[in-house]
């Protein structure tokens, strides 16, 4: 998926990572949004699925 993108595997882990240290932050200040639940849950397996 990465290479489809123009990324190295590096640098898209890079991205998830930041985006999921963006989506916890969002969590502390809305802990019950359903959606950014979601969107970390899809973003974690992203991460987990590239290692």
């Amino acid at each position: 998926m990465a290479t489809d993108m123009g990324m190295t595997n590096k640098q898209f882990q890079g991205f998830i990572r930041l985006a999921l240290e963006l989506i916890n932050k969002a969590l502390i200040k809305s802990p019950d949004n359903e959606d950014l639940q979601k969107l970390k849950d899809i973003f974690q397996s992203m991460l987990e699925d590239g290692n």
